[in-house]
């Protein structure tokens, strides 16, 4: 059990606002029977919810106090439920505190089922801040009450900052800007930039699992998803049948599955790995191999996926894309891909932008699909899955 010290507290000077939502303190949030009200009051009671966009909590029979439950972003997977405790999150609210001069208008994206909107918003309220949401990514009106709200930090994800940067929203008054969630590629940190001019853009990589494992900083080489995060210890295997594998100690770590696993998850000692594999070079900065799913092989030939999606991210009116691959009759692959338009693209111009890619590892059929359509996760990715059983060959 806990000490009553780690649990999340919602700050007497902390508010929690939304388009349609004033802001509230912790008993107006309980008064007026909101779930990320219910959802603190049920961590420190010992009931581990499982925090719900409405305003019923799940709950089960624990006595833990200071335990939840949390989901993973489940892009191509399923989704898995986290176990962890309150203070693997505290303990991290601390370190970003140190970056905090005085008080912050946070901007929270997206649905708190995810771990990193529930994450920051928790940080906010824990820490003294005020924090707005914005529920839905498509709103208009949602964005520009933003605007009004003067946020001065951020968590987001990079399909997120490209979904903003179509309704082409500037934020000047925010600083800092915490992305995680995914690759950030140039041209979406151009989006950036433009969308918070004067704010500082730290990417972070970690997982449900192990929260902050990572951060980068200005001087993080490309290609580098940056050094340990303050109290984080990494190693990489160097030899044997999973050399290149990481493995992460910090106080950030969850207890365990709730509810799905995970093959390639060991424990050992204070140690886990997830099984992803990485270097680091010389100056501590980590390299992420990709997953073997993300690889395409055509011809004794492989290239990333990432990198066909980011050649079509720089057609005119494309704000998103995807790459997969699937099975053809010669035992080899084909590749499909589909791209999320906000106004008209040719599909001329989309094999344009793919010109320097090997013609073998060229998409046999582009789907161009309205901003408006285009699936999106909780967590704010793009949902893989349903665009793979939606379109297909």
């Amino acid at each position: 059990m806990l000490e009553l010290g780690s649990l999340f507290k919602w700050h007497t000077e902390a508010r929690y606002s939304t388009l349609h939502l004033k802001p509230c303190n912790f008993s107006e949030a309980i008064s007026a029977n909101l779930a990320i009200g219910i959802f603190i009051k049920k961590v420190s009671e010992g009931r581990c919810p499982l925090f719900s966009d409405f305003d019923e909590v799940t709950t089960d029979d624990t006595n833990s106090i200071g335990v939840f439950r949390t989901k993973t972003g489940g892009t191509s997977k399923d989704p898995k439920f986290v176990l962890r405790t309150s203070q693997s999150w505290i303990s991290s609210f601390e370190v970003i505190n140190l970056l905090q001069k005085e008080k912050e208008n946070y901007l929270v994206f997206g649905d708190l089922t995810h771990s990193l909107a529930l994450y920051g918003m928790l940080e906010a309220l824990h820490l003294g801040h005020n924090v707005h949401r914005i529920q839905k990514l498509r709103s208009k009106s949602e964005l520009k009450a933003s605007v009004k709200f003067e946020p001065t930090f951020v968590y987001i994800t990079p399909t997120q900052i490209r979904f903003i940067s179509s309704f082409f929203i500037t934020l000047p008054s925010t600083l800092n800007v915490f992305i995680g969630g995914g690759r950030l590629n140039s041209e979406t940190r151009e989006m950036a930039k433009q969308i918070f001019p004067n704010a500082i853009l730290h990417l972070f990589y970690g997982s449900g699992e192990t929260s902050f494992i990572t951060i980068s900083d200005e001087f993080t080489p490309d290609g580098s998803v940056g050094k340990a995060f303050p109290n984080v210890e990494i190693k990489v295997e160097k030899k044997g049948p999973n050399k290149n594998r990481i493995w992460v100690k910090s106080n950030y770590l969850f207890l365990k599955y709730a509810e799905g696993s995970n093959k390639n998850l060991v424990w050992q000692d204070d140690w886990l790995t997830i099984g992803e594999y990485g270097k680091i070079d010389r100056d501590g900065y980590l390299f992420l191999f990709s997953e073997d799913n993300s690889r395409i092989t055509i011809a004794d030939k492989t290239m990333e996926a990432y990198e066909i999606e980011d050649k079509l991210k720089t057609a005119k009116n494309v704000i998103d894309a995807a790459v997969w691959k699937i099975e053809s009759k010669l035992s080899d692959y084909r590749i499909v891909a589909a791209v999320a338009t906000n106004g008209e693209v040719h599909s001329d111009r989309l094999y344009d932008a793919l010109k320097e890619i090997n013609k073998i590892f060229k998409p046999k059929k582009i789907y161009k699909i309205s901003l408006e359509d285009w699936p999106l996760l909780p967590s704010g990715k793009t949902d893989l899955r349903a665009l793979k059983s939606h379109y297909h060959e």
